[in-house]
């Protein structure tokens, strides 16, 4: 069932005036994005105005009825030559794209930064899109969350649907693939199920996300072994993503892991600083925002765990930048980042590497530190160094209370934990710490 004619058709039965069918007659499909919205053209603000005051609720519990999903609706105003090309390209979807899918329409190849961690599966992705069901089939990407393997399955599906508009394709995540197929089970009738297996098994090009979600569902899994024999048969295009490779889905039977790795297996790894980076511009660019070079290193060096947190704390930082009022700075980052990014400090750390920055840090001399004075403003600083001795130093308590003018191991121990324990419960501590780890990284910069 077509998702927009079905709502049009519904409030159409419902107009009960020529002004209302009229109005409706204006309004036309754009696109549904990735977040359940539908977005409509109107050719003037009257009509937006007019459809938005008569017919929005009844489109929103009509969608709610038919699909069981809380579509949103957003009317755009466009110029008549917009209008009229807004008009054939929602056409155009609605006539290829029989089974409608929710896209992101950024997730395209345009938008997508390659880089050493993932220039092998793009260029894959790639030729799977230029060439659906000639080679690399199945296509089986696999990675850690958020690297971006949703990005290029719904590129490979934009690319199709924009250069070969007669395959019928379909993108859909594991749950959803789960939930249909239960559906239809539920329905206890042969016709639903046949329904069910005409429109997997009579398409061309078959997108699946997060397969690692079927694992121990023995049913669906086995409905999808049938899936994959029919289409692969019939040489369409099969494209699974997954968080980790085929053999490592134990609870996948074999017979199916083996026909996921009997393609083109290849896998994304977390991104370069290199590729962090270039991520980061393109977002900026994307949003428009000029960002200073020393703001962008700071994030791509210590966001290194997947695409989404590292777009996201630029996210942070614009928002904050923007609703504040103020320029975006280095400063500014590091102080609104501080519960996203955890400072490491250098390999091969020394203790008079600890002593020369803390001292320098607080005001005190190398000497305060090492003696037995206990004024609070040389015994913090101490405990400071202590702590930091102890966990980026291989050396032993005993060791360590050497340095710092022969005090016992049991005095660092307690300067340690007392720091330790005020890490957790004070954010001036936490402050203290992250800003003379950075002083690390400086002095081996000098």
């Amino acid at each position: 069932m077509e998702i927009w004619p079905s709502i049009y058709s519904e409030l159409s039965k419902s107009t009960d005036s020529q002004l209302n069918s009229a109005i409706l007659g204006k309004i036309e499909f754009r696109e549904i994005l990735n977040d359940d919205t539908i977005v409509l053209c109107a050719p003037d603000e009257f009509t937006k105005g007019w459809f938005s005051e008569n017919f929005l609720l009844s489109a929103q519990a009509i969608s709610k009825t038919l699909f069981e999903r809380n579509y949103h609706f957003r009317i755009e105003v466009v110029n008549e030559k917009s209008f009229t090309e807004a008009k054939e390209r929602g056409r155009k979807i609605q006539k290829q794209n029989i089974y409608p899918m929710t896209l992101n329409p950024k997730y395209t190849f345009e938008h997508y930064v390659v880089g050493n961690s993932n220039d092998f599966a793009h260029a894959a992705a790639l030729n799977v899109a230029k060439f659906p069901g000639v080679s690399y089939n199945p296509l089986f990407i696999y990675g850690n969350v958020a690297l971006g393997k949703t990005h290029l399955l719904q590129a490979i599906a934009h690319k199709i649907l924009a250069e070969q508009p007669d395959l019928k394709i379909l993108y859909i995540t594991s749950e959803a693939f789960t939930n249909e197929f239960v559906e239809a089970v539920r329905d206890d009738k042969q016709s639903t199920r046949s329904r069910f297996r005409e429109k997997y098994r009579n398409i061309d090009v078959l997108l699946i996300d997060d397969i690692q979600f079927l694992q121990n569902k023995a049913s669906t899994l086995s409905e999808l072994f049938h899936t994959f024999n029919e289409l692969f048969h019939d040489r369409k295009q099969m494209v699974f993503a997954c968080d980790q490779p085929p053999k490592s889905l134990q609870a996948i039977e074999e017979r199916l892991r083996t026909r996921f790795d009997s393609g083109l297996t290849v896998e994304i790894k977390i991104p370069d600083f290199e590729t962090r980076k270039a991520i980061l511009l393109e977002k900026a660019k994307e949003d428009n925002i000029e960002i200073p070079d020393n703001v962008v290193d700071y994030i791509s060096e210590h966001i290194d765990s997947d695409i989404r947190t590292l777009e996201g704390s630029l996210t942070k930082v614009i928002a904050y930048s923007s609703l504040k009022k103020k320029d975006i700075s280095l400063d500014l980052t590091k102080d609104i980042l501080r519960d996203k990014i955890k400072i490491e400090a250098p390999k091969n750390l020394t203790i008079t590497d600890i002593q020369k920055v803390v001292s320098k840090f607080f005001g005190v001399s190398i000497n305060d530190l090492k003696s037995p004075k206990r004024l609070e403003s040389i015994t913090y600083p101490r405990q400071i160094a202590m702590y930091l001795a102890t966990e980026y130093t291989s050396l032993s308590l005993t060791e360590i209370g050497q340095f710092f003018g022969g005090k016992a191991h049991t005095t660092v121990m307690r300067s340690s934990q007392k720091i330790g324990g005020l890490l957790k419960s004070r954010k001036k501590v936490k402050r203290e710490i992250e800003d003379i780890i950075s002083q690390f990284y400086n002095s081996a910069r000098r």
